[in-house]
């Protein structure tokens, strides 16, 4: 903390360190991210400028242990429409940073990969919008193969990599074709994102 800087100034000087997260301080609350965000239509408590002034008023622990900080999917619509520039996807991800650091996990499933089905043709890092998915060397039911590395910590569970998986080795939890059927013809109705989350 800076010589002289507010006590709940600590955690937005913390933030502000972080890659992506120098432009916080910008954020006037005007509500033009929240009003621009596709996820918020989906969530109405998925709010970033209330992240955002949690982070101002010091309250770090309840930013850093919110599933909201993993929602974000980076469409930058609302940076499009800032009148500040400020870069709400570059922001979630130093938060995002943070708790990794503090031990904080995204709160869900994501892709699977079934390492004995894959080829490791690489289509699904190609596509994955999110750099989430890697090729690695893997030892594999006991013979050396390439196969998809999935970090859970920057997946977003959209199913690219599934739905362009040639061999059918990438799933995710929930989002089997059976499950979305359910849901699209309405005998099962279920939220894509976790409405009961709660800040």
């Amino acid at each position: 903390m800076t010589q002289g800087s507010h006590p709940n100034r600590k955690f937005a000087e913390e933030v502000m360190a972080e890659p992506g997260g120098e432009k916080i301080v910008y954020c006037f609350s005007c509500g033009t991210c929240t009003a621009s965000c596709p996820i918020s239509w989906v969530n109405e408590k998925y709010n970033p400028r209330r992240i955002i002034k949690m982070v101002a008023m010091g309250m770090r622990e309840e930013v850093l242990s919110s599933p909201f900080i993993w929602f974000c999917s980076a469409c930058d619509l609302c940076y499009r429409r800032c009148p500040q520039g400020v870069r709400i996807s570059d922001l979630m991800k130093a938060l995002r940073n943070i708790a990794i650091r503090e031990g904080y996990e995204p709160p869900r499933a994501i892709a699977q990969v079934n390492e004995r089905t894959c080829v490791g043709c690489g289509l699904c890092a190609e596509v994955c919008p999110y750099d989430a998915i890697e090729l690695v060397n893997k030892r594999v039911l006991g013979h050396e193969k390439i196969v998809a590395q999935v970090d859970k910590f920057l997946c977003m569970e959209c199913g690219i990599c599934a739905a362009s998986c040639r061999s059918g080795a990438i799933d995710i939890v929930d989002f089997s074709d059976e499950a979305l059927f359910l849901r699209i013809t309405g005998v099962e109705r279920g939220p894509l994102l976790p409405v009961e989350a709660t800040l």
